[in-house]
């Protein structure tokens, strides 16, 4: 972990000051980043591989409690999956990540790409979102999972499909009910962040989870879970309340452009955080 946090550089100490330097950089937004809504079927490739995607715009149109926008492909998705499809992503060389690593992915929503992606990088993935979602989020992963494996059956997969409401949901219980109370290697989150009311749960999920590893007895402290949060930069005032929930609990560090592709570096409109737990 020492590794990483070399690599990391200079540990975000300010919440006013990471705010104002993020959103002083001259990037445009064109829409809220969405791919296109209005598709039924988008394909997309990335890093060569190709894959086809089912969105569902009639429910995203819909007025369903809770929120639709599960429902559609973002954005900052295909950008953090050209990364994590990178044999020289940071997450892999610095052994962050590897062939027995669990990984869990926040609000994955409908695609399926970034544990698709994963898979072949680590033992396991877990995706998880709110229950509406999971229909759409299961047959996209076998769709595009299938394309390079020779079974059919998602079992067979390294990748599991769980629901997890970070309003409602107990994250013990969670844990309990698919035996993962030793914790997840990594927690990653694209685009979870879009409005106040979102932020107290999701940053609660996120060190609910982390904790689990710490208190495993078979995980030392140098290995603790990481959690990796990607964003579109869109308002100001959203991203500094949930820098200042997340820097309560984490410490934070936000990943430098040397470490990023292109599409995710300064000026892009996108950011990507890295936390790891407080002790208490």
């Amino acid at each position: 972990m020492d590794a990483l946090v070399a690599q990391l550089g200079d540990e975000v100490q300010d919440v006013d000051a990471e705010t104002f330097d993020i959103f002083s950089q001259p990037f445009s937004m064109e829409d809220l980043g969405m791919l296109d809504p209005k598709a039924t079927v988008l394909d997309i490739t990335i890093a060569g591989r190709d894959f086809e995607i089912t969105q569902s715009p009639g429910l995203l149109q819909s007025s369903r409690d809770g929120g639709t926008t599960g429902a559609a492909l973002w954005q900052s998705t295909l950008r953090c999956a050209e990364w994590l499809a990178s044999p020289t992503n940071f997450l892999y060389t610095s052994g962050i990540l590897d062939s027995g690593s669990l990984v869990l992915e926040l609000g994955a929503g409908i695609s399926g790409i970034l544990p698709c992606i994963l898979a072949s990088h680590v033992k396991k993935v877990v995706a998880t979102d709110q229950p509406y979602t999971l229909k759409a989020l299961r047959s996209n992963i076998d769709m595009n999972a299938r394309s390079n494996r020779t079974t059919n059956k998602m079992k067979d997969y390294n990748i599991e499909v769980c629901p997890l409401d970070w309003e409602k949901d107990d994250v013990a219980g969670f844990l309990r009910a698919h035996d993962f109370q030793g914790g997840f290697d990594a927690i990653l989150a694209c685009d979870c962040i879009y409005n106040y009311a979102l932020i107290e749960p999701f940053v609660q999920t996120c060190a609910d989870l982390c904790r689990s590893r710490s208190r495993d007895e078979h995980h030392t402290a140098n290995r603790p879970t990481i959690c990796v949060v990607v964003q579109q930069l869109r308002q100001a005032e959203v991203f500094e309340q949930w820098m200042s929930a997340f820097h309560k609990l984490f410490r934070s560090w936000r990943i430098p452009g040397d470490l990023l592709p292109r599409d995710l570096q300064e000026d892009s409109g996108f950011a990507v955080h890295v936390g790891i737990l407080r002790s208490r």
